[in-house]
């Protein structure tokens, strides 16, 4: 599920300046084209996450702010240098180049800053503080002026200036960012808790980073050099972190048509759950779940086979499972504790094709749901999670203007606790309930319909065939 798209336009808006920029400065060749695929990544990724949280890791996962920063600095300064180059193949003498570089190093300044003053005036609250810590340009402006008063020195020349920015590192500001992104996306990974194979994927990438800029006395590693060493570090990572996902993403699957199997026995399925009480009919929406009660044990058998033949699982192991255990210790798991087991313990044993969940398990979830038993009572714990990060990193109350700009203020809560009776996860009750209590049923079980209608038709079926043999007779 995407992100909703007023959230997604909120984000994206940050960083389409940049390409807006360049569009009015008629800027085009490498640089306008990374910039431009980057912010078409930004929303890419919009719409594979599902929701902000989610986007703002992998975004940082990927460096796209530094990078897009990176090629939008080098876009404006290789225009500058080439207003102040000579036309028409006049070869200029170095006193003319030198003077044409520092033109082009101030007007670059100039450009930093007029632009995000204008970015600035034209942000809402929130992006002007987030802009503040993101997109401040004053520290690469520095490194500029640095070099410019490299410049300015009494007898300089413009070869010594060149050989003396290189030999200083005054040419490698931008590079200096990648860093302290590394370090600000391992912060932000520990702090939203993010799995744990992602965060020791961003933390490698750190310390491979400090290990390559140790190799010179810049402590900085080449922007080319870094990219292959952190694409090297992904893709050891990336086959396991694809592998976790698919699996989890069948176990998921399950539990999820289990519970909607279970609760379209409940006598209220047609009036109160969606999408049921949504369809306006009750009449088809009694159709609708009866289809429902008969064909999802199918379908669950055949996710729980593809589940066994690819990865050698069975729902059993699901208590097991890293990304499951995660999304209970941090409460980005939907369901109650009490729900889940009664999934895995009483309605799975019974979701078989031709069956029919038993009265009494019927009645224990109707007084699940009723009872208002069946939500994570701490699901906002995650959202406090990312307030208290992002109001620590961009200013307090950035949370609430963010909010409150693309009108979700009624989203902001100040509370982990949302409108549950059900109790807190807690693992260790849950290990003991459920460790060699889940079924594991022959998945090569053949299933034979023994329901009325069934028997009726098969009575008719045999009659059919018998009054057809009579009549071949009496034919002869």
């Amino acid at each position: 599920m995407a992100v909703d798209k007023s959230i997604l336009d909120a984000i994206t808006g940050g960083y389409k300046f940049y390409l807006d920029d360049m569009k009015s400065k008629n800027i085009t060749g490498q640089y306008y084209d990374e910039v431009e695929r980057l912010f078409k990544r930004i929303e890419e990724l919009g719409e594979e996450c599902s929701d902000m949280n989610e986007l703002y890791a992998k975004m940082q996962n990927e460096n796209i702010t530094v990078k897009m920063s990176d090629a939008y600095t080098r876009a404006l300064t290789e225009e500058g240098n080439k207003k102040y180059m000579p036309q028409n193949g006049e070869i200029p003498d170095d006193s003319q180049l030198f003077k044409n570089n520092l033109d082009a190093l101030r007007n670059c300044i100039t450009s930093l800053r007029d632009n995000f003053d204008n970015v600035m005036e034209k942000a809402t609250e929130s992006e002007r503080m987030r802009l503040m810590v993101e997109g401040n340009p004053e520290a690469l402006i520095k490194s500029i002026e640095d070099m410019i008063a490299l410049a300015e020195e009494p007898g300089m020349t413009y070869a010594n200036f060149l050989r003396l920015q290189i030999e200083r590192g005054l040419d490698k500001a931008a590079q200096a960012t990648t860093r302290s992104a590394l370090e600000s996306i391992v912060e932000s990974q520990k702090a939203l808790m993010a799995p744990e194979i992602e965060t020791k994927m961003c933390e490698e990438k750190l310390e491979e980073y400090d290990k390559e800029a140790s190799k010179n006395k810049f402590n900085i590693v080449d922007v080319n050099v870094w990219n292959l060493i952190s694409d090297r570090i992904e893709r050891k990572y990336r086959p396991d972190i694809i592998k976790r996902d698919k699996i989890y993403d069948l176990f998921h699957t399950i539990i999820g048509d289990l519970g909607f199997w279970s609760i379209a026995h409940c006598p209220f399925a047609p009036t109160d759950v969606p999408p049921w009480s949504m369809m306006g009919d009750i009449e088809r929406a009694k159709a609708d779940i009866e289809k429902t009660k008969a064909i999802y044990p199918g379908i669950i058998r055949e996710y729980e086979k593809l589940l066994y033949r690819y990865f050698g699982l069975r729902l059993k192991d699901i208590i097991y499972d890293s990304k499951f255990i995660h999304t209970i210790k941090s409460n980005y798991i939907d369901e109650s504790q009490e729900l889940i087991e009664h999934l895995l313990l009483d309605v799975y044993p019974q979701c078989k094709p031709f069956n029919t969940l038993p009265n009494d398990l019927i009645e224990k979830r109707s007084a699940m749901y009723k009872g208002n038993r069946e939500v994570n009572p701490l699901r906002n714990e995650p959202y406090m999670r990312m307030k208290r990060f992002y109001n620590s990193k961009f200013g307090e109350g950035y949370m609430e203007k963010f909010m409150k700009e693309i009108g979700q203020e009624k989203v902001d809560v100040n509370t982990a606790k949302i409108n549950s009776s059900a109790a807190p996860w807690d693992l260790e009750t849950f290990f003991q309930h459920t460790e060699g209590k889940i079924a594991e049923p022959d998945l090569n079980e053949t299933f034979v319909d023994n329901s009325a209608s069934s028997k009726v038709e098969e009575a008719a079926s045999t009659i059919k065939e018998k009054a057809g043999g009579l009549f071949s007779f009496f034919k002869r």
